[in-house]
């Protein structure tokens, strides 16, 4: 078996020190050119200016059509002396919140053209009735104020303007009292990414050559249901692939060539508990060759990480054995 693991937040939760080794038993550690989600467009051979809000849009169970969608994850931001910084992703809304919050942003911009959708409480889209194709930053990406990373282009303004009217309408709105009220993270703004048409690329049927090169429809996929997964479930329904659930722990995982993404994590404690269930099993197959390469992909405080490790050779095993026996 061959695996690759996606952990959103890993390059910024997994944690420096020697309490937890497992990423620095893996063989090589490199920085990675390319954001997280276009890793996986790259996966799945699409050309690399392909619009990730659509693809993601549509594993999330709303189907964009011909309309130009972004990812419009909802956010905490703080006013800082000179700027406003990112403190997150709020992630815990649930369907009622979610539902009120959608409702205020569509009864407001409804004349603008923006339509708000929230196919899960944790998966946010907007849609333009008339295209107004902007750049923007993935969120990931984002590090200190967020003036850098706000919208550009020529219609880079309006999308500044909508984003600061978002932070005025949700500032004061009910569902972030209570949620304050109750010790949680309010949502006082939106971030805006990835925007696009979806393309139905006949190359997606047949999808091309993995970076490693395996194709894409001989791997065995898993994703989390949480947003994370989203992207590889609209890239694998685009490609009439099934996406298996996500299981427990490494061990469950089966296949010759196995892809998954797995919930984000963002502390220390997560990280040992993706370590307990996932690496530290496949470190372990790795060593008694029943898996043949390991990599771990992860992003985090600006940038991307490629961990990668194949099976040790035999000298190797034979002089960790030898090691192990004269220590005893």
């Amino acid at each position: 078996m061959r695996c690759t693991l996606v952990v959103p937040g890993l390059a910024a939760a997994a944690p420096p020190t020697r309490e937890w080794r497992a990423l620095d038993r893996l063989g090589r550690n490199e920085r990675q050119m390319l954001p997280l989600d276009r890793l996986l467009i790259a996966a799945a051979a699409l050309p690399a200016e392909c619009a990730i809000a659509p693809i993601a849009a549509l594993g999330a169970g709303f189907d964009p059509a011909q309309q130009y969608v972004l990812r419009a994850d909802p956010v905490t931001l703080i006013a800082g002396r000179d700027d406003v910084l990112l403190a997150g992703r709020v992630d815990d809304l649930d369907v009622d919140e979610a539902a009120a919050l959608r409702a205020s942003l569509a009864a407001h911009f409804a004349g603008d053209g923006l339509a708000f959708h929230t196919p899960r409480p944790d998966a946010w889209f907007v849609t333009a009735t008339a295209a107004i194709p902007v750049e923007t930053s993935p969120l990931p990406a984002i590090t200190g104020p967020l003036h850098p990373h706000l919208p550009r282009g020529p219609h880079g303004g309006t999308w500044r303007r909508w984003l600061s009217e978002m932070q005025m309408l949700l500032h004061e709105h009910p569902v972030n009292a209570a949620r304050e009220a109750n010790g949680r993270r309010p949502v006082t703004g939106i971030w805006i990414a990835g925007g696009g048409v979806l393309a139905h690329p006949s190359a997606t049927s047949t999808a091309g050559a993995h970076a490693a090169g395996t194709p894409l429809p001989s791997w065995s996929l898993y994703a989390t249901p949480r947003a994370a997964g989203d992207l590889l479930r609209g890239l694998a329904r685009l490609a009439a692939l099934p996406v298996q659930p996500l299981p427990a722990g490494f061990a469950a995982l089966a296949g010759s060539t196995v892809l998954a993404v797995l919930d984000p994590v963002g502390t220390p404690e997560a990280v040992a508990r993706l370590a307990q269930a996932w690496l530290d099993p496949a470190l372990a197959a790795l060593h008694r060759g029943a898996l043949a390469e390991l990599v771990v992909l992860g992003d985090g405080k600006g940038e991307v990480r490629r961990w990668s490790a194949t099976r040790p050779s035999l000298l190797t095993r034979v002089r960790a054995r030898l090691r192990g026996a004269g220590a005893q």
